[in-house]
């Protein structure tokens, strides 16, 4: 180890104090005593160099201790989380999840596009019509089912889409005509509809359909709960096929209630019910849009 790095111990042997040639005693002098005052000057002086000392020996472990830069740098590196990995990259990654989040819930809770395919609903509604429909009426009757609630709040002239029950993975277009508990009949190609407001009947009045044509079938039946009697606009021979043919659709088919028209552009149109002229058949005027039905 070099001389120079060595440090003062503490524990060494009081420094000596030299005098100086005119402090010296000379031959034949007389030596006095000292004298109390130079005594505590004496003293002072050597408490000084202790504390001098002291202070030298304090900055040098000053100078060898680690700085905040070096403990800095030993310090384990933070941890990231998955998010902060990627950049750029990784925030577009993060914004596309939840696009898709996004767009998923409004497809399944809320509304979703739908391409007609067909004429059963002519003369309002053709072939390749894009609609939006509403799905909110659907959301609200599965949780109202928690609280026991039996049927979906359907109005008579609501235009549904539903899954055909026959073919579950085929769509079909259709027109409410009677709800849960009314007596239906068709004879001569008119509808009556009997239930506790009317239970001798009223003729269900359908401006909607082409007056050219006369609606076929021979029905007479009471709608079971949680069903609905659907049929299609166009009643010209083999134009629909609707509840005349295969029965009552079950309510768990149905997927969405038409809100609007948005294609063509000079087709574009909010979807009302019709007004039956009778305040016990819609619930309803015609200037009410379809989706506030739940």
């Amino acid at each position: 180890m070099n001389p120079n790095d060595t440090q003062p111990e503490h524990n060494e042997e009081p420094e000596r104090v030299y005098l100086s040639e005119d402090e010296l005693p000379k031959p034949g002098g007389v030596v006095k005593p000292q004298t109390e005052a130079e005594k505590a000057a004496q003293e002072a002086a050597a408490a000084q160099a202790a504390r001098d000392n002291a202070k030298y020996n304090k900055d040098i472990e000053s100078l060898h201790a680690p700085t905040t830069d070096d403990t800095a740098e030993t310090e384990e590196p933070k941890k990231k989380h998955w998010w902060q990995f990627g950049g750029i990259f990784g925030e577009l990654a993060i914004w596309g999840v939840i696009t898709i989040a996004i767009v998923l819930i409004i497809q399944n809770f809320i509304f979703q596009a739908f391409y007609v395919s067909g004429s059963s609903m002519n003369p309002d509604y053709h072939n390749n019509d894009y609609l939006i429909i509403s799905k909110l009426p659907i959301t609200w009757y599965d949780i109202a089912k928690l609280w026991g609630t039996k049927n979906m709040d359907i109005k008579r002239g609501d235009v549904l889409i539903f899954r055909y029950p026959n073919a579950p993975e085929t769509f079909f277009i259709k027109r409410a005509i009677a709800l849960p508990g009314e007596r239906i009949t068709l004879k001569n190609g008119v509808y009556t509809i009997y239930n506790k407001e009317h239970p001798e009947g009223f003729v269900l009045k359908e401006d909607y359909v082409d007056p050219q044509y006369v609606t076929e079938g021979d029905i007479d039946e009471v709608i079971e709960q949680q069903h609905v009697f659907v049929s299609g606009d166009n009643r010209s021979p083999g134009g629909s096929f609707d509840s005349r043919a295969w029965g009552q659709l079950d309510q768990k088919f149905i997927t969405g209630f038409a809100n609007v028209r948005l294609l063509p552009i000079n087709s574009f149109k909010l979807i009302f019910r019709p007004d039956y002229n009778n305040p016990n058949t819609s619930n309803n005027t015609s200037t009410q849009p379809a989706t506030n039905s739940q």
